[in-house]
């Protein structure tokens, strides 16, 4: 259970997550995860970024729903559901450090690949839908980091930033529900982890609504590298306590 600054840390970091999703539609673990490693468990980090998602995925939709492209998504949606019980049996599965060096191996390697703008080959075809579908999903139930995929996906289909938001919250939605449901049957989800969930979320609300006032007035480019930044920098940090931990 978070208490004194673990806590405050805690919150800070649910708060910069959820005003990021807002903001870009994905990215909620990628900006908290370097910073929640430092103070939880793996496995903690993992279930209270996706019980977060869905939270601010509800607030999103609340401003965005008109803008909804379900037409060309479906099949993107319907690729993300099958992989949700495989993610919670890994999570369940593998050990902490393994977990850890996943969690931020992955971060580093979507970092360099946005510092290059590099891009992913095929989105706009019916299998790369439920490549990226799939893929995105198993690496958010297991890690807590997948949303970038989706992101590559929903710009590669050239949607507004309304657009953009308004598909991604629906397809996190759907898929986090289903994972909290099998984190709870799991025992992911115990007596600490939901008084945790519970406190952090009006950090979440405050950071979705912040997050959805940016989204209409600044420039996507500048914030694009301020979050690059958080994350690179979260990296860091946690590279730099894990290899203390080895000495």
């Amino acid at each position: 259970m978070l208490a004194g600054w673990e806590l405050v840390i805690g919150l800070a970091a649910l708060l910069l997550g959820s005003f990021v999703f807002s903001a870009v539609g994905f990215g909620m673990a990628l900006a908290m995860a370097p910073i929640l490693l430092l103070i939880l468990e793996p496995r903690q980090v993992v279930v209270l970024a996706n019980s977060m998602i869905v939270l601010a995925t509800v607030l999103i939709l609340a401003q965005t729903w008109r803008h909804y492209r379900w037409r060309e998504s479906w099949l993107f949606m319907v690729a993300g559901l099958p992989p949700v019980p495989l993610g919670v049996i890994l999570l369940s599965a593998t050990a902490p450090t393994i977990l850890r060096t996943a969690i931020v191996g992955l971060i580093l390697v979507i970092a360099i690949l946005s510092l290059f703008n590099v891009r992913l080959p095929g989105a706009r075809t019916r299998g790369g839908a439920v490549g990226f579908g799939f893929t995105t999903t198993l690496l958010t139930t297991t890690l807590s980091i997948g949303g970038f995929l989706a992101g590559i996906y929903a710009i590669e289909q050239d949607w507004t930033r309304e657009q953009m938001r308004a598909t991604l919250a629906v397809y996190f939605l759907l898929a986090g529900t289903l994972g909290l449901v099998l984190y709870a049957a799991t025992g992911l989800i115990p007596r600490e982890m939901a008084y945790t969930i519970g406190v952090g979320t009006p950090a979440v609300v405050v950071g979705a609504i912040a997050g959805g006032w940016l989204a209409r007035r600044m420039s996507l480019r500048v914030f694009r590298y301020a979050v690059l930044f958080v994350i690179i920098g979260g990296c860091a940090a946690l590279l730099g306590r894990e290899a203390m931990r080895w000495l």
